[in-house]
């Protein structure tokens, strides 16, 4: 009878930081030190076995980068050793038809690295995931001081609540902006699809099994700047008409939060919605 292999259950994290701490013994993750401008740290799962590693299952970490909803970058590492790997990051394109690209990746690099071996692939193109890659070094452990690329919420975020009650029409499709309220660790965002704006608000959706997905291909943006994150666990639940989006704090004073999207249900807009935060709208 073969030998039972060593399982490691996987622990899921939405910090670097904690992640580097619970590292079992005296391991060093690598982690990417360039990232294009608005890229952070959106979870990590991590399987690896303390003391010796086995040769039948090393272990593993997976680490996912993004900017905004429809960009992103993960990394995946195994302990070099059972696992092989080249020296040098070699790039694979996506397939069509395969995994990575139905998930909108462009392709895969692997190579290995200070004691690691690791894959790299993600929804930019080659050049960029080339630079990423070239970027990986080890990044220890620092009491207190964050790895790169870990998001850090505004020092003073705002808390408040509007009801908003905005809507936009295109292809004959329908979107409003129910409300929103702000707390310290996110916004949450409670948005209705194609249906009369003044029929009641409905319970936070919950997905149990699969309803018509809503296919929402957007971004969010306070004052101009970069896409704003969706929060990692349960940051985006739906149902058929309604949608709880939780998207990352914002900073106090900020004046104008904007919904734009570039499809819904198959139909391409786009949709783009405003949402004036000045304390003349919305309630402490």
């Amino acid at each position: 009878m073969e030998p039972m292999r060593p399982h490691y259950l996987p622990s899921y994290y939405d910090s670097l930081y904690m992640m580097q701490r619970n590292l079992p013994g005296t391991m060093t993750l690598a982690l990417p030190t360039y990232l294009p401008d608005g890229f952070f740290f959106y979870s990590g799962t991590s399987a690896l076995r303390p003391g010796e590693k086995s040769p039948e299952s090393e272990g593993y970490c997976i680490f996912t980068y993004q900017r905004g909803q429809e960009e992103w970058v993960i990394i995946r590492e195994q302990p070099r050793g059972p696992a092989t790997c080249p020296d040098k990051p070699l790039f694979e394109a996506a397939a069509a038809g395969s995994l990575l690209a139905n998930k909108g990746a462009t392709g895969e690099l692997n190579w290995g690295s200070n004691g690691w071996c690791l894959v790299l692939f993600g929804t930019l193109p080659r050049k960029e995931l080339e630079t990423i890659a070239a970027s990986v070094e080890p990044v220890p452990y620092r009491e207190g001081v964050m790895p790169p690329f870990e998001y850090q919420p505004p020092a003073h975020p705002l808390v408040r609540a509007f009801a908003v009650n905005r809507s936009a029409t295109a292809n004959g499709e329908t979107i409003t902006i129910r409300s929103l309220e702000c707390r310290p660790e996110a916004c949450v965002v409670k948005i209705l699809l194609g249906e009369n704006p003044e029929s009641p608000v409905t319970p936070a959706p919950v997905v149990t099994l699969p309803p018509a997905n809503p296919d929402l291909q957007a971004e969010w943006r306070v004052d101009g700047g970069r896409s704003l994150l969706t929060m990692p666990g349960g940051g985006f639940m739906f149902n058929t008409t309604h949608v709880t989006w939780k998207i990352e704090p914002l900073p106090e004073g900020s004046r104008e939060l904007t919904l734009n999207v570039a499809r819904m249900r198959g139909v391409s807009g786009p949709w783009v919605i405003t949402v004036p935060l000045d304390t003349d709208t919305g309630t402490s």
